[in-house]
């Protein structure tokens, strides 16, 4: 059963991000939405990327770029909202973190 991760807040402000991390399995797929998109710059998003390097991990970029947060696509893929929808229908079951 694949699980698709929405991870809305910042691991800065929560703690939600490294609960995320621990339930992720191969197969899985994270993508960083909203404040998530911090994530990228914090210690846990690096050794998650470290751990869990087979994990695809993506942003929405109009959220990104709101918040003016430069992403490397080696940490994270961009994609569209259009793009977010599609990849609910590949995965089982859908998790919001926030």
């Amino acid at each position: 059963m694949t699980i698709l991760h929405l991870q809305r807040t910042s691991a800065y402000n929560t703690h939600d991000f490294e609960q995320c991390v621990l339930a992720i399995n191969a197969g899985d797929t994270l993508i960083l939405i909203d404040d998530g998109c911090y994530n990228v710059t914090h210690k846990a998003f690096l050794a998650f990327k470290t751990e869990k390097p087979n994990i695809d991990v993506y942003h929405v970029n109009e959220h990104a770029h709101a918040r003016a947060i430069a992403v490397n696509e080696v940490q994270s893929k961009p994609i569209t909202m259009a793009q977010l929808v599609e990849l609910t229908f590949k995965h089982d079951s859908t998790i919001t973190w926030q």
